[in-house]
């Protein structure tokens, strides 16, 4: 059996990531992913003003999101 870990790594350069939750299908982990997204974006978007940031960084530049096959052993 295959089931789909969904990871999020909070700060690419200077820490690992980490397990969001684990899913049966893909499709579960790729929706997981995207409602953390919208969760971590309004939170950052709620703390930081968009134009006190200079130059083009965008809220998710340093972060990452991914999905990791793990295969269930009998």
């Amino acid at each position: 059996m295959i089931l789909y870990q969904a990871l999020y790594n909070p700060m690419i350069h200077e820490s690992a990531s980490y397990t969001l939750s684990i899913h049966k299908t893909r499709k579960g982990a790729e929706m997981a992913i995207e409602f953390h997204k919208n969760e971590i974006k309004n939170e950052e978007l709620e703390l930081y003003d968009p134009s006190d940031v200079i130059g083009e960084y965008k809220w998710d530049d340093c972060k990452w999101w991914g999905i990791n096959e793990i295969e269930l052993l009998d």
